[in-house]
């Protein structure tokens, strides 16, 4: 019995952190999706040339209009409860409006300002419940000299003021003092609440663009990366021809100007279009297929709905670069595929080629597959599918991944 109880302990707690851990994920999702929101307004108000030429306006400008805003809630009270219509306004019933809210109003501006950040986060509680307690009594004692002056007479005196108020003289009913602490508990309470989620909304956008700006960094290094490995690989190729074809060489060397001069002013775009890729993989294709004797077969088959598609630049050239690299069969007949699919905002990518894997000690053998894969873990995270596999001494590659719109 003592087992199979502490298996459903250890079971309800599991469940009871996977429901936590779903709500937490389902939290961050909402919180991100209203950050990209607020991106797209302020984007969208930036563009907006009426506000170009509009006055700056300082913070304190916008807190000023908040609590001016929360000031008119006891007028429009007092005007409605017939006092205005009727020309009568008392100055008591302002005082008992007002006072306790402005009290109430610098209160929770004091707390948000100093207690909860100074005291409060700071696990010194004694002082936090001691200056809210003595901010209380402040609170109670401003109402009441507020309307003893308010009805003040010359016969009254300030001996006369202690001697009636019911805080000097002790004779708070229970019922006003727990209505006073309760007042207090809820203002002390919001104000913590909004301190506490405030900073995890600012904790949680810095650590979005810091996320975001370690992204861009990592992204652009690894687009230096592209051309620079493209070319190396290139020039190897055309440099083993020199000797055996000059003019092969001459022709190749025609081809990769071509392709480079695409390739340059390309990949400094954060996007290009589906076309514009698969130019420069049938460009490379037929580059590479120059060096290649009549024993070599290649197809580049291409399904394409929208060419208007976008795509990361030369994202795919690894995967081609690495199928004309480990084709080759000195011995005999080599073979190399493409097939490039796209329908919706689904695109489709094999390329299967004959598996004669060159050996090679360079340090640099590898690195486009290896940028290509950090490449995709850090744009598409989970939106993508790859897969590498080998059948009948043929090595296939298979990427599946979604678009993204021109607009």
């Amino acid at each position: 019995m003592k087992i199979v109880g502490i298996v459903m302990k250890v079971k309800i707690k599991d469940c009871i952190l996977d429901f936590l851990r779903r709500q937490r994920r389902h939290l961050a999702n909402l919180q991100e999706a209203q950050f990209d929101r607020g991106e797209k307004e302020l984007l969208k108000m930036i563009s907006d040339e009426n506000i170009k030429d509009a006055f700056p306006a300082p913070i304190p400008i916008i807190s000023v209009l908040i609590w001016g805003f929360i000031l008119l809630f006891p007028f429009l009270i007092i005007m409605h409860s017939g006092s205005f219509a009727s020309g009568k306004i008392e100055i008591e019933s302002l005082i008992e409006y007002y006072v306790p809210l402005l009290m109430t109003c610098l209160v929770f501006w004091v707390n948000q300002k100093y207690m909860v950040p100074k005291w409060f986060f700071k696990k010194k509680y004694f002082n936090f419940i001691l200056g809210n307690g003595a901010w209380m009594v402040l609170s109670v004692f401003s109402r009441e000299i507020c309307l003893f002056l308010a009805t003040r007479t010359p016969e009254n005196s300030w001996a006369d003021f202690v001697s009636s108020s019911a805080l000097f003289q002790g004779r708070l009913s229970p019922a006003a003092i727990l209505g006073i602490c309760v007042s207090l508990f809820l203002v002390c309470l919001c104000s913590i609440l909004i301190s506490v989620s405030t900073r995890q909304v600012v904790r949680a956008f810095v650590i979005r663009e810091r996320s975001r700006a370690h992204l861009e960094y990592e992204l652009n290094f690894m687009k230096r990366q592209l051309s620079p490995h493209f070319l190396f690989n290139t020039l190897n190729n055309i440099s083993s021809l020199i000797s055996i074809d000059p003019k092969l060489a001459e022709k190749s060397m025609t081809k990769l100007s071509q392709l480079l001069r695409v390739t340059l002013y390309q990949t400094e775009d954060k996007y290009i279009t589906l076309k514009e890729e698969i130019d420069i993989l049938e460009k490379y294709a037929d580059l590479e297929k120059l060096r290649h004797d009549e024993n070599f077969e290649f197809v580049f088959n291409k399904d394409v709905e929208d060419y208007s598609k976008l795509i990361e630049p030369l994202l795919l050239m690894p995967l081609l670069e690495n199928s004309m690299k480990h084709c080759v069969n000195p011995n005999g007949k080599s073979f190399a595929s493409v097939d490039v699919k796209q329908h919706g905002d689904q695109l489709y990518v094999k390329m299967v080629n004959s598996n004669f894997p060159r050996k090679s000690t360079n340090h640099a053998s590898g690195l486009g597959l290896n940028t290509f894969k950090k490449r995709l873990d850090l744009l598409y995270k989970d939106g993508f599918t790859y897969e590498t596999r080998v059948e009948n001494e043929a090595y296939i590659c298979e990427l599946k991944m979604t678009l993204k719109d021109r607009n």
